[in-house]
């Protein structure tokens, strides 16, 4: 019975003689009508992960890089020093997500930085200690979800006094 659940956690293996990127374990949640992403490891010719309780699951393979909207500032934009005071953006992944801030990597003038990541809302923000300077900025944004596809966007935004 699908809602009975286990004592101890079991563990599944799909065989797959070599590993492939962007495949994982899923199961399907009927409620939802959607595949979830659980945790999965290659080892020794086979897919794996525990379970809890017996569900449907599936390999399944993603090819679809996360998708990062909303982002300020924004590649070759300029912008009045006064008027940016943080970082943001919205980031989402269809099928396996993206598990944590782990996932995601920002730098600002070649500079890792520390920021925020709101997974309920899909949301990344960093503020900015400082007013940032006159000048030309970099910007990069790598992104991976769970299963490794990955999204670069890089390039440089620019600053002014008055616009």
């Amino acid at each position: 019975p699908r809602t009975l659940i286990f004592k101890e956690s079991l563990n599944i293996n799909f065989e797959k003689e070599k590993i492939d990127s962007g495949i994982g374990i899923y199961y399907y949640d009927q409620h939802k009508n959607k595949w979830n992403y659980l945790s999965t490891n290659y080892d020794n010719d086979m897919y794996s992960t525990s379970i809890l309780s017996n569900e449907t699951f599936a390999l399944i393979e993603e090819k679809n890089a996360p998708i990062i909207t909303n982002l300020i500032p924004d590649i070759n934009a300029t912008y009045r020093r006064q008027d940016i005071e943080k970082l943001t953006f919205n980031i989402e992944d269809e099928l396996s997500g993206i598990s944590d801030i782990k996932n995601i990597l920002i730098k600002i003038d070649e500079e890792p930085i520390l920021f925020e990541y709101n997974s309920y809302r899909k949301q990344v923000s960093y503020s900015f200690q400082d007013k940032l300077i006159k000048g030309i900025h970099s910007l990069e944004i790598q992104a991976k979800d769970n299963v490794g596809n990955t999204t670069l966007i890089k390039g440089n935004f620019t600053i002014k006094w008055k616009i």
